[in-house]
């Protein structure tokens, strides 16, 4: 009997072992099974390359200014570093064009007559020193119109300057054979002084209120792209759509850059699905990057990320010199993405609201946490905690989103 309770107790004793081996032999076969399936797997430190080709929206720092008239002549020139208190332009207001025509046409019959003069003076020929002055206005107006044209890269203002120097100075010239006493010198005298009259009280000289650089080309955007933090996708995308500068018919308008070493650009990611990952960045972080056109490398520090339905807006802080941006509003850029941390398959990152979310074994089972995504190549992800308390690490488990188990 003693031996018989022996036995029944002992068999009890493997039953039990032999039912908790097999608990632990299921229980092991499921996690491997789960983790040949792909549904369980643990995190990985990895690099992962990608580069970001896109046009991007070119912000500066600057201010517009738009003045009433119908003329202008520019002193100082696109491109220029000015100084508050510098001499931008002389405005000619509205009706300036009519005085200006009756002045002009005055001073047009007064040189036919004095040439006529000059010819008869001098045997039927205009003296040599007139021809030759002749000769160079004509070669100036033909530089002029080639200017004009986009045929020459001389400045239109400096080869204007020359020739109503020279103008002028034919003029005097010519002026200077004649009698003091002549009826048409004294015209000529008396039309000088109108002129100057003219000038004196039509003109009006505007300066510069900032330092900094000076452009005349404008397009609208510059009031609506002064605050980056109210970027809005819609907005950028319009901006892409419309490059053409917008010239304002009505006044003078031109800009100052006052910041010369910062400029801002903004891009859209096409959308957010885990088909467009390979076009994320981290906010805070600083990329490499290179303009279409210009030489060398920049470095841009993403200081903004949005999240809408029609895509992801990101804008970069580049610290450097925006001269060769200066008239410049949609450029084509590309931006390179070396992003090492811990790593993840796309298809393991679902998204709620925009943000990104993984799921994550915790003492709860499989909880969803939001991420950071600092770069993938399309089929990875390099991805890190967006709750600052929370540490993610290697060998930490991680698993499908639920809505995909059974796929």
């Amino acid at each position: 009997m003693e031996r018989s309770l022996k036995l029944s107790r002992r068999f009890y004793l493997f039953s039990v072992l032999g039912v908790a081996l097999l608990v632990a032999i299921v229980i092991g076969v499921v996690v491997v099974l789960q983790n040949l399936t792909g549904h369980v797997r643990r995190m990985t430190v990895n690099q992962i390359y990608s580069e970001i080709e896109t046009k991007a929206v070119v912000i500066r720092t600057e201010q517009s200014i738009s003045e009433s008239a119908s003329d202008a002549k520019i002193i100082a020139k696109s491109g220029v570093y000015v100084q508050e208190g510098d001499d931008v332009a002389v405005l000619y207001p509205y009706g300036y064009e009519t005085a200006l025509a009756t002045i002009t046409s005055k001073e047009t019959e007064l040189y036919a007559k004095l040439e006529l003069q000059l010819k008869t003076l001098s045997g039927g020929v205009l003296p040599a020193t007139v021809v030759s002055l002749n000769d160079r206005i004509a070669y100036l107006g033909g530089q002029m119109r080639a200017a004009s044209n986009g045929e020459s890269n001389e400045s239109y203002a400096d080869l204007e300057t020359e020739l109503l120097a020279l103008l002028m100075e034919r003029r005097d010239l010519m002026v200077s054979q004649l009698s003091d006493a002549s009826t048409l010198a004294a015209e000529i005298r008396a039309l000088d002084a109108q002129y100057s009259s003219f000038e004196t009280n039509m003109a009006r000289t505007l300066k510069s209120g900032y330092n900094g650089y000076i452009s005349f080309y404008t397009d609208s955007n510059e009031e609506p792209l002064r605050d980056v933090s109210q970027l809005t996708v819609s907005q950028v995308k319009r901006i892409m759509s419309s490059t053409s500068f917008a010239a304002d018919s009505e006044n003078f308008s031109y800009r100052i850059v006052t910041d010369r070493s910062m400029f801002y650009l903004a891009f859209v990611a096409s959308t957010t699905s885990t088909a467009d990952l390979s076009k994320r960045l981290m906010p805070g972080m600083t990329y490499p990057f290179t303009i279409k056109g210009i030489e060398g490398a920049f470095m841009g520090t993403v200081v903004s990320e949005k999240d809408a339905s029609n895509g992801i807006l990101y804008v970069l802080s580049v610290a450097a010199d925006v001269k060769p941006l200066l008239d410049a509003r949609v450029v084509d850029i590309s931006v390179q993405n070396v992003a090492s941390g811990l790593t993840v398959p796309v298809k393991y990152i679902q998204y709620s609201g925009g943000v990104p979310y993984v799921y994550i074994k915790s003492d709860y089972g499989y909880t969803p946490i939001a991420v950071y995504i600092a770069g993938s190549d399309g089929e990875d992800a390099v991805i890190s905690a967006r709750d600052e308390k929370l540490t993610l690490f290697s060998g930490l488990r991680y698993r499908m989103p639920i809505e995909e188990d059974d796929d």
